[in-house]
């Protein structure tokens, strides 16, 4: 089911990039992309993650260095993203990807820590959470009057 959903996410990415669409219809796309995004990472966490077998604050201290590299990569190369031509879809699906799983990560390790609880308990529904919201936030541009 994964691979499909990957495939899938590739192709309509792709798709996407050689295609030129109107805002909103590029806002929704980006909406559904973010859907199998998040279905990919429902999948990836399983009950058995390395995060059981490390201290919560190790789960934290890496996912912290973790964002700092990641939004350091974003503010190194924002200017890039758009000279990428056809790429250019994929790479922000694959960095939406890596910084959906590191928010996740660094979030449950941190409840984990709070809790005295397994941080897997947590991955999913701290990415409910967070894809309910991001989700969200996608879908302002088609909000009229803003």
């Amino acid at each position: 089911m994964e691979k499909i959903i990957w495939l899938l996410m590739l192709g309509v990415s792709l798709l996407v990039s050689y295609v030129h669409l109107d805002t909103t219809i590029f806002s929704l796309v980006l909406f559904v992309l973010f859907l199998f995004v998040s279905t990919a990472l429902f999948l990836r966490f399983d009950e058995d993650h390395w995060l059981d077998r490390v201290s919560p604050i190790v789960g934290v201290g890496v996912g912290v260095l973790s964002l700092i590299g990641y939004l350091g990569l974003v503010v190194v190369s924002f200017n890039e993203f758009d000279q990428l031509g056809i790429w250019t879809v994929l790479v922000r699906l694959l960095l939406m990807y890596v910084g959906i799983y590191i928010f996740v990560m660094t979030t449950t390790s941190f409840l984990a820590g709070a809790t005295r609880l397994k941080p897997s308990r947590f991955f999913r529904p701290v990415l409910i959470f967070s894809v309910f919201f991001y989700g969200a936030m996608l879908l302002l541009p088609l909000q009229p009057g803003l």
